[in-house]
């Protein structure tokens, strides 16, 4: 049988995290785009592809899964909302 207590304070702390991710990463993108677009999606590719390493190998430790999983979706949500935010600016 399945530990739940895990589940349950898994959920959160990868909802935390995609929350400061994605914040840190569309408001980073946003200033960058008023300066140039094509300097924050490099930039923001950069910054992403940099972390991601780290990141894919801390997927399979129990103790930080759950922070994965929260900033990868983070991640996604904050490129989808800076590639709307630009589509609609220009």
């Amino acid at each position: 049988m399945r530990n739940n207590s895990i589940l349950y304070t898994g959920i959160p702390v990868a909802a935390f995290a995609a929350v400061l991710v994605g914040t840190a990463l569309t408001a980073f993108g946003l200033e960058l785009a008023a300066i140039n677009s094509a300097l924050a999606l490099a930039i923001n590719v950069v910054v992403v592809g940099g972390a991601a390493p780290t990141i894919l190998r801390w997927r399979h430790k129990p103790t930080v899964r759950w922070l994965v999983h929260g900033a990868v979706a983070g991640a996604v949500v904050s490129f989808v909302a800076l590639g709307i935010s630009v589509a609609t600016s220009a």
